[in-house]
């Protein structure tokens, strides 16, 4: 019998992402992988057992997203959505009205402090008239504070006393818990209570089972999916999307990032199969501009007592570096203030090789493939940036930002700090990768609204019309790039992902518009119509184009 590859597809216009503008008409695919990408005439020369005729579609390589809480996006799809209230007492009502009178947990999400018209977070007796009997609970956008009534307060065992003197509790002036929670406050009294259903198996598989296709429609092949806070229960587990992987359900691959490595998961970097694997320990080392937690080097321009808090310092940061590599793991760390920022740049300068090569792929090289993946970098001055270039780092980052932190970031950090929001020009100047993610649930998961603020630097609704700082804006070419092949960067999967090329997975999308044709103000409409992992279409529009 002869041999053929498994298929032809061909007649499309793919942008390889090797180089900017360079496309290919046919792919070659065999054993998920592509064997050849070039031209119609010469890939007719290969003997398949398949053929496809894209019909001139436009196509890029899969895209990924780095940082994306994957089980708490899927769960926060049943929370009551609250970014359209502009005040309290519509933040109240919203939920008053979503309340079935049941007896279980009623959960908002989605809240920023600068939307509301009291500037602050509701507190416990507000939420109390949602319901005295019913424990009500509202996590931020951010994802780093939670506001609680007084039900779901006795439920979490939450008192004056057990809570005397965390300085991540708020209090009134006669003492008692006003049920607004910040940051690691969270793990100690309603991690057990909120997060209490991952512990269920069968409640994290429905979840994934019900909501997972939805990333493959929006042209995702990987998603990195990140772990909680290490002080609460895992629900990033292996065997959840192995399972889904052997019944063939599973339309990703999927990367497991978690601040359980490599203590409770015992498992190094790369273990895993095609479809699922092991990727880096998450390390949390402040909190965010939206809750005014993210650590600053001088205070808040609009709260003048407030800088936000570190969670390790330098040395301790440098411990758990050593740590993690010693036992075979990668390191990713959350930074979002100028003050997190140098510290994880002191921790990093006493663990990795410093290195004036410019190009980053031998600077890595240089490192001994050891990489620090720099989550966020949502600030940083032209001196740290200095520093970040000696450095085997790739910063992931979330371009989406500047859609949803616009509104209130001038206020967070005065005009004078501003400059240093979001450099993605400076980054890229100083030869750093840069790699794109959403970070869902906390912005939801469209990656071509992240593409789009990278270049435009400006919200969907055109804010602010001059755009955020916009001599940091990138080409679109280099905005694709974070979503695709520097995506890869981040798992060490370069050699086999990112671009359209001979050796690697067959993971790529196509496209109802061009993406590199149309106007900028346009990237967030793109549509896929069709997402191919391993040579197979695991979601397809329906009607085509």
């Amino acid at each position: 019998m002869d041999f053929h590859f498994d298929k032809l597809f061909h007649s499309g216009k793919i942008y390889t992402m090797n180089a900017p503008g360079e496309t290919v008409e046919a792919l070659v695919v065999h054993d998920g992988k592509i064997v050849f990408a070039g031209t119609n005439e010469a890939a007719a020369s290969y003997p398949v057992a398949e053929k496809e005729d894209l019909g001139g579609r436009v196509g890029i390589p899969g895209i990924s997203d780095t940082h994306i809480h994957l089980l708490l996006d899927c769960n926060n799809k049943s929370y009551v959505p609250l970014n359209k209230a502009r005040s309290v007492d519509e933040l109240v009502e919203t939920l008053r009205a979503a309340d079935d009178g049941g007896s279980d947990l009623l959960m908002g999400c989605d809240v920023t402090m600068s939307d509301l018209a009291e500037n602050r977070y509701p507190h416990r007796y507000e939420l109390d008239r949602v319901s005295a009997d019913r424990p009500v609970a509202v996590v931020s956008h951010c994802l780093h504070v939670t506001m609680a009534n007084s039900k779901a307060l006795e439920m979490a065992g939450l008192t004056r006393e057990s809570a005397a003197g965390d300085a991540c509790v708020s209090f009134y002036e006669d003492g008692e818990p006003d049920g607004i929670i910040r940051e690691e406050a969270y793990g100690k009294y309603f991690a057990p209570v909120l997060e209490g259903l991952f512990i269920d198996a069968k409640y994290r598989k429905t979840l994934l089972e019900k909501h997972i296709g939805a990333y493959a429609r929006q042209g995702y092949t990987t998603l990195h999916a990140i772990s909680s806070y290490p002080s609460v229960p895992p629900i990033e587990y292996f065997d959840q999307y192995y399972e889904m992987e052997r019944a063939g359900t599973l339309p990703v691959r999927v990367i497991i990032n978690s601040a359980y490595f490599p203590d409770t998961l015992r498992a190094q970097t790369g273990f895993g199969t095609d479809m699922v694997k092991a990727g880096a320990k998450k390390i949390y080392l402040d909190g965010s501009l939206g809750g005014r937690t993210a650590a600053m080097l001088e205070p808040y321009s609009d709260a003048p007592g407030e800088k936000g808090s570190l969670f390790y310092t330098a040395d301790e940061l440098a411990a758990l570096f050593r740590e993690a590599y010693d036992s075979g793991i990668e390191v990713s760390v959350h930074v979002i203030g100028d003050a997190a920022m140098e510290t994880v740049l002191t921790a990093a300068e006493a663990v990795y090789p410093a290195s004036d090569e410019r190009c980053p792929e031998k600077r890595l090289a240089a490192a001994g493939l050891r990489r620090l993946r720099v989550i966020h970098a949502s600030i940083a001055r032209p001196d740290q940036i200095d520093r970040l270039r000696r450095l085997p780092v790739i910063l992931d980052v979330q371009p989406n930002f500047i859609h949803s932190d616009g509104p209130f970031v001038t206020d967070r950090l005065g005009s004078a700090r501003l400059t240093h929001f979001m450099p993605l020009r400076a980054y890229i100047n100083a030869g750093l990768i840069l790699a794109g993610g959403s970070d869902a649930p906390v912005d939801p998961p469209l990656p071509f609204l992240g593409m789009e603020c990278a270049v435009t630097r400006r919200s969907t609704e055109g804010f602010p019309k001059e755009g955020l700082l916009p001599e940091e804006a990138l080409s679109v070419y280099e905005s694709v790039s974070m979503y695709t092949r520097n995506a890869a960067y981040c798992s060490g999967e370069e050699k086999i992902k990112g671009t359209i090329s001979a050796g690697k997975y067959a993971d790529f999308i196509l496209l109802d518009k061009d993406i590199f044709e149309i106007e900028p103000t346009e990237i967030h409409n793109v549509g896929v119509l069709k997402t191919v992992v391993g040579g197979k279409t695991r979601w397809e529009k329906q009607g085509g184009a």
